[in-house]
């Protein structure tokens, strides 16, 4: 039985647990405890974080500095200057960035420093030094302040007369006159300061009025004419001179309205004017070389031969260089005197991670909204990037939750929407109980408090400005598998021309291996699977490509998108992506009959839920799908008629909204060549290709006009050597995994504004050793399946046939490739009955069974014999 001593004991101890409970609760940042005000939340919620945090905190200089000291947190190894002068001292003060944007007073850093003074039993330095100082203040809106000390007290008060209100804030009209104070106030007294933070403020506000003037003054309509090489629409010209008299800016216009050539216009003011000397672009990999021919093309230059400034050891650098590589070569490309460097955000997270924040003067940033989790690599990485300048791009910079935009606008300002705390507290709509967000109120008022340094305009917005049809050119990597495919096929083609050159001749067998190795690379372009439907094998990054403008599009509204390929399986790949989204679609091919296909169009039309319309070039006459206003054109067709038949679809009488027509080109690869060199023209061929297999019959006269578009092409397609070589971080896994890891986002970023449109290529590459480049042995077997299957090709059809017809060791090698690919096919019983289905024709009036293999004469078939024949030796 317990005594009463023990009964008393116990009592104390369950009140003194009961008294932790209530004294120390622990808090959250998702839950603002009922009865607590926000400002004391905020800081007992900072007072907590500097419990757990480990940190290093000694005095500065207890003498000539009292009441100062030096904090270092262990985790971060970041080092902050701490004022303290007593809890409730409005001179506290910390150099770290919460403490400026709090408006609190305090941060976790001066809660640690109020700990740490009390266990070691410090002295509190509360007094105020006698010296004069100009500082920020921050407890509301940043305003510069000064307090004048004891020392020459009356001479400081006569002079801060003309230049601060009664109140010690400096007035509006003093920052242009402000270096005069300075010198009258060491004049004065040699003790006089000025705080960095304030004198940053100060340069930072006069150069902002310098500017404007300079924007509206100089930078005249009539001026920014003649800036690039292509003519802005006015409302281009708004936003380039927004970005100038903001400094840092985010141009966050709709997908489609030209946001990077406002951002290459600005970058040229600042370049010409002498405020920046080094421009960096980070962008998504796909994107890299997109920015480097824009800016060349808009720049009309490729090199910075006039400028002196930009010739070192002798070496005149290109104007724009792409930052990639070993990390050893990229450290030094970032030292070059190019003006314009374009990296990766992946390649830049690397770089950062291993060597530390990085410099430039003006920074340039495309798909910010890749950037709205404060949490990941690359947003972290992000944010150690100096730059004195910045122009960010984004078609969606709010696509989900509130929060993201606050993310966006700290890339530019971190005062602009004041402390997060309080952003949420007046804007986010919680759940009491779980903290999660339930809604959002008063946003009109976040509109005003971003003006000043976001500019966004929509299309809708801007229509008697923009014109009624745009084109534009998106160059997407491909992937090393393609990318060696497509080397093959190009290698067997240089031989096959030049031989033609050599000789001024080619035989029919010659012209028909030559369409199928220009078909070939063509599709493999696009995709591994249109040579080889296996999905377990498939190689490709035009669909992640897609799907990234897909998800723009299709969050930002209510318009409609028209996607068309010229291979069946190209688009069937687009509808496996689409369903596994679960978004509606329509889908239209060759073996859709005709009286479906106006059910399907109808769908498209009435249905607000059916907003993609998937076709292939079945689908190229005969529609009025102009409910869309943009159209995606996975692969470009050698007739640039069948390519206008596409446009027409959407860009005919009856269409109110502007056009966009984007066309997803394959870097380095014969697309690349072809709208390189003949830019599309209608006359490039003559017609010359729209009579199928027929083409390989037509007249000399005609064949010899094709046959100089065909070299001017492979002129034009970049030769990259991939054998023996070693993967750099710039390889086609990292562009995928960047184009995949977040699908958000605008993706159209080229902004190019006219319907036609010339691309600059890269002829800097070497060609590879073509002795390891034999032509792929799935020739035959998938060249026949698509003859088959892509019922809906509009080029040169194709047919299998040998693989050569100079020498014998060549044939033996396509022989076996040829045997290496039927055991393969005949593993399967699916693929064996395919192969069956393609080689064998049953008469419908006999029922006799025959089989087909398309060949070009008999020689043909005496070469199959004698390399049957050839191979059957060899196995003796």
């Amino acid at each position: 039985m317990a005594t009463g001593t023990d009964k008393t004991a116990n009592a104390k101890k369950a009140t003194k647990r009961k008294r932790a409970k209530v004294t120390m609760p622990k808090m959250t940042n998702m839950y603002h405890p009922e009865g607590m005000s926000l400002e004391n939340w905020q800081i007992a919620l900072r007072q907590q974080i500097s419990e757990k945090e480990q940190f290093g905190i000694y005095q500065t200089d207890e003498k000539y500095c009292p009441g100062e000291y030096t904090v270092t947190n262990y985790g971060t190894k970041n080092r902050y200057k701490v004022v303290y002068r007593g809890a409730d001292s409005k001179w506290n003060y910390c150099s770290c960035m919460d403490f400026k944007t709090s408006g609190l007073g305090t941060c976790k850093h001066l809660e640690a420093v109020k700990t740490w003074i009390k266990q070691n039993r410090k002295k509190i330095h509360r007094e105020v030094p006698a010296y004069t100082s100009v500082y920020i203040d921050y407890k509301s809106t940043r305003r510069v302040r000064i307090r004048i000390g004891e020392d020459n007290k009356e001479a400081f008060e006569k002079l801060a007369k003309g230049y601060f209100d009664k109140n010690g804030y400096l007035s509006d009209d003093a920052y242009g006159r402000f270096d005069s104070f300075i010198t009258a106030a060491k004049a004065l007294d040699s003790s006089f300061r000025c705080y960095d933070d304030a004198l940053d403020f100060i340069i930072e506000k006069r150069e902002k009025a310098t500017r404007a003037r300079v924007a509206d003054e100089k930078y005249t309509d009539e001026a920014l004419d003649s800036l690039l090489t292509s003519k802005l629409y006015p409302y281009q010209k708004e936003g380039v001179r927004f970005a100038l008299k903001a400094g840092k800016a985010i141009i966050a216009d709709e997908m489609g309205l030209g946001k990077t050539i406002q951002a290459i216009a600005a970058a040229e003011i600042y370049l010409r004017e002498g405020m920046a000397e080094s421009v960096l672009i980070v962008c998504p990999t796909t994107l890299k070389y997109q920015w480097k021919k824009e800016i060349e093309r808009f720049t009309g230059s490729s090199t910075v031969e006039e400028e002196e400034d930009y010739i070192e050891d002798g070496r005149i650098w290109p104007k724009v260089i792409v930052v990639e590589g070993s990390p050893n070569k990229r450290r030094e490309l970032y030292k070059t005197r190019a003006p314009f460097k374009v990296v990766s955000y992946q390649t830049i997270t690397n770089d950062i991670r291993e060597h530390g924040p990085l410099k430039t003067d003006l920074l340039i940033m495309d798909e910010i909204q890749r950037l709205k989790n404060w949490n990941t690599l690359i947003a972290k990485a992000a944010r150690k990037i100096d730059s004195r300048w910045s122009v960010l791009l984004s078609g969606t910079p709010l696509e989900n939750k509130l929060e993201e935009l606050f993310a966006n606008m700290e890339l530019v300002d971190q005062f602009c929407l004041g402390p997060y705390y309080l952003f949420r507290n007046n804007h986010i709509l919680t759940d009491p109980v779980k903290g999660n967000t339930v809604g959002y109120k008063n946003l009109n008022s976040i509109g005003e408090q971003i003006r000043s340094r976001l500019i966004r305009r929509t299309k809708q917005g801007v229509m008697l400005q923009l014109p009624k049809r745009s084109d534009q050119f998106l160059l997407v990597p491909m992937t090393e598998d393609q990318a060696s495919l497509h080397a093959e096929f190009r290698w067997d083609l240089s031989m096959i021309l030049h031989k033609y050159e050599k000789y001024h001749f080619m035989t029919e067998h010659d012209r028909r291996r030559m369409m199928l190795l220009l078909s070939q690379m063509r599709m493999v372009a696009d995709s591994t699977f249109i040579l080889d439907p296996d999905l377990k094998t498939r190689s490709d990054m035009k669909i992640s490509e897609v799907m990234n403008i897909l998800s723009s599009t299709l969050e930002g509204g209510s318009g409609k998108v028209v996607i068309f390929s010229e291979w069946e399986r190209m688009t069937r790949l687009v509808a496996m992506e689409l369903d596994k989204r679960g978004i509606r679609f329509e889908y239209l091919n060759g073996s859709i009959p005709a009286k479906k296909r106006g059910e399907l169009v109808e769908n498209f039309r009435n249905i607000p839920e059916s907003r993609v319309f998937i076709s292939t070039d079945a689908g190229s006459t005969g529609l009025n799908l102009q409910v869309a206003n943009i159209l995606i054109n996975m692969d470009l067709p050698w007739n640039p008629a069948v390519l206008e038949q596409r446009v027409a679809r959407i860009y005919r009488i009856g269409q109110e909204n502007p056009v966009q027509i984007i066309n997803l080109v394959s870097k380095d690869s014969i697309e690349e060549g072809m709208i390189g060199k003949l830019r599309f023209k209608t006359s490039m061929f003559e017609g010359v290709l729209d009579g199928g297999t027929d083409t390989v019959f037509v007249s000399e006269d005609k064949f010899k006009k094709f046959m100089e578009s065909i070299q001017e092409v492979m002129k034009e397609t970049p030769v990259v050597e991939y054998a023996d070589e070693e993967p750099s971080e710039e390889t086609s896994e990292e562009a995928r995994h960047e184009t995949t890891e977040d699908t958000s986002g605008e993706t159209v970023r080229t902004d190019i504004t006219a319907t036609e449109v010339e691309q600059q290529t890269d002829e800097t590459a070497t060609h590879g050793n073509g002795s390891d480049m034999a032509s792929s042995g799935r020739e035959s077997e998938n060249v026949s399946k698509r003859a088959s299957e892509n019922t809906d090709h509009t080029g040169p059809a194709v047919h299998a046939e040998s693989a050569g017809n100079t020498q014998p060791q060549e044939i033996i090698s396509h022989g076996i490739s040829f045997l290496s690919g039927l055991a393969e096919t005949l593993k399967s019983p699916e693929k064996t009955k395919e192969l069956v289905d393609n080689l064998v024709e049953v008469d419908e009036k006999t029922g006799k069974a025959s089989i087909k293999i398309p060949v070009s004469g008999k020689d043909t078939v005496m070469d199959m014999l004698s390399l049957f024949g050839r191979l059957m030796q060899n196995r003796k």
